[in-house]
């Protein structure tokens, strides 16, 4: 199961969540200052994780 965001994951807790539903992949557009954790957590969980470099999510 995939979990594809079009604005980037800002904290760990989404891949903790998604993980807990059985998701094996996530592609985010990355750029968030914790990026780097969540990246982190998807190595932990063995979650294949896609920067896609596209932000459609603008607030």
């Amino acid at each position: 199961m995939s979990f594809v965001s079009d604005g980037s994951l800002p904290f760990r807790d989404n891949v903790d969540h998604a993980r807990r539903h059985g998701v094996t992949g996530i592609a985010e557009p990355g750029g968030s200052i914790r990026s780097g954790d969540v990246e982190d957590a998807c190595r932990e969980f063995g979650i294949a994780l896609a920067r896609t470099g596209l932000r459609l999510f603008h607030h």
